[in-house]
């Protein structure tokens, strides 16, 4: 039946065993070698991917650092703005308290001063008066009187002026 065809069985025979015997050569021949290629080329896939994600992490890792850096000069900026504002702070106070107390110290003073004025005019005044009352009573006794009698005229009437309301 198959010779009905036309197939010759013999060369049927021969070719599947060319075609086995060429699949053993390519077998042991190239076989081995493609499968190799092909798993130094997946090894070499897997490397790459593997750096890849090395590469990867290791930028992460970078940029974590970077951003806690980054973060930890912000914090470090703010508390020094925020020591240099306490600094100002304490030096507008210190400055309002040093301006109070001069001020404070010119007014005693001033107050001083008018106090001192005020018991020089009340002592002049005094004199003034003393020597008005002197001339007063020289021409009402009219007579000059010595150092010692004049002196306790004047204290005499320095005394009453006191008593009377002359010392404010």
């Amino acid at each position: 039946m198959v010779e009905a065809l036309g197939i010759d069985l013999k060369e049927i025979i021969f070719a599947i065993a060319n075609f086995l015997i060429l699949l053993a050569v390519l077998a042991k021949f190239m076989y081995k070698p493609f499968l190799a290629n092909l798993e130094r080329r997946k090894q070499m896939i897997e490397d790459a991917i593997s750096n890849a994600e090395a590469v990867n992490k290791r930028a992460d890792e970078k940029m974590n650092s970077y951003n806690k850096r980054i973060a930890g000069a912000e914090r470090e900026a703010a508390g020094i703005i925020n020591e240099a504002k306490i600094k100002a702070d304490k030096q507008a106070s210190q400055i309002i308290d040093d301006a109070n107390e001069k001020a404070a110290l010119i007014m005693q003073k001033a107050e001083q001063e008018i106090e001192r004025q005020k018991d020089a005019a009340i002592t002049e005044a005094r004199e003034q008066i003393g020597m008005l009352a002197v001339m007063a009573a020289e021409k009402i006794i009219e007579k000059e009187l010595d150092d010692v009698g004049q002196t306790q005229i004047i204290d005499s009437i320095l005394d009453e002026a006191g008593a009377a309301g002359w010392q404010n």
